[in-house]
């Protein structure tokens, strides 16, 4: 049995040409939003559908965290992520960008393509615990996945009004 082995060639794309690829994919977009600019009654029509379709849906929608005795309620990252994919032209994300060790920082990115209104908001949460031991890796994963659904939504009010 003859086996064939193919090299292959890997290429590192630069700084520079990546930041140019950006640039044209976000132009590209902005183009298209401007071409196809959204309807605020579609928006709230659409959004209002899918919160509704069900009562563990419209409940996920909510955040209740106790605190101190009280509840603070707030809207959820469900429902940030229910008005980005309704509101349209709107490009939205979140990343850890960084971990010292103690603290684990996440980004939450949303821009207005029809508008150009662009927020970016940064969260922090705690990776030790109250004896200052450091949280296990997993456990690290689960707080930066967590502040990334706080820094997304956070971002995502400030946008859309």
């Amino acid at each position: 049995m003859d086996l064939e082995i193919q090299q292959t060639e890997i290429q590192m794309v630069t700084p520079d040409a990546l930041s140019l690829i950006t640039k044209a994919e976000i132009d590209t977009q902005i183009s298209t939003a401007k071409a196809f600019p959204r309807s605020i009654k579609n928006f709230i029509d659409r959004a209002t559908y899918m919160v509704t379709l069900g009562e563990d849906i419209a409940e996920s929608c909510i955040y209740s965290l106790p605190r101190s005795g009280k509840n603070l309620d707030g809207p959820s990252i469900r429902l940030a992520e229910i008005v980005t994919s309704s509101y349209g032209n709107i490009r939205s994300g979140a990343r850890v960008i960084a971990n010292d060790g103690k603290t684990i920082t996440a980004q939450g990115i949303c821009h207005d393509l029809e508008t150009n209104n662009s927020v970016t908001v940064e969260v922090k949460r705690k990776i030790t615990d109250r004896n200052g031991k450091t949280f296990n890796e997993d456990m690290q994963v689960v707080t930066g996945n967590a502040a990334c659904a706080v820094a997304y939504r956070n971002a995502v009010f400030k946008v859309v009004p």
